[in-house]
């Protein structure tokens, strides 16, 4: 079976219910970021055993919240151990304006992806 976890940081409680969605339609295990941008260890092995990961943030003035990008961050670990090479990744934005800001917070979604 395909193991599916969805990483994601809600500020205001409209990620989080994205990221709810995403997860009941993938049957994926949800992890939050915490408000400091920390997961667990049992956190980070989800991530190291799932076939794909989902990951969701708000965009805050143009790009991912801090605590997202702390996570990205700390993701350099289990890049440096090729722990996510061959996984699938996918990723989810919003924010309250009309304005194109979101789709450079999905560029930096995808350019974590490829690392």
């Amino acid at each position: 079976m395909t193991k599916i976890a969805v990483v994601f940081h809600s500020g205001y409680g409209h990620t989080v219910k994205q990221a709810e969605a995403v997860a009941k339609g993938a049957n994926a295990t949800l992890i939050a970021i915490d408000s400091e941008g920390n997961i667990t260890e049992a956190q980070w092995m989800a991530l190291n055993e799932a076939d794909a990961i989902v990951f969701g943030s708000p965009t805050y003035m143009g790009t991912v919240s801090w605590q997202f990008k702390k996570f990205a961050d700390a993701s350099s670990k289990p890049w440096f151990s090729q722990a996510w090479k061959d996984k699938l990744f996918a990723g989810f934005t919003n924010s309250a304006t009309m304005n194109g800001d979101k789709l450079s917070t999905l560029h930096y979604l995808f350019t974590l992806a490829m690392q």
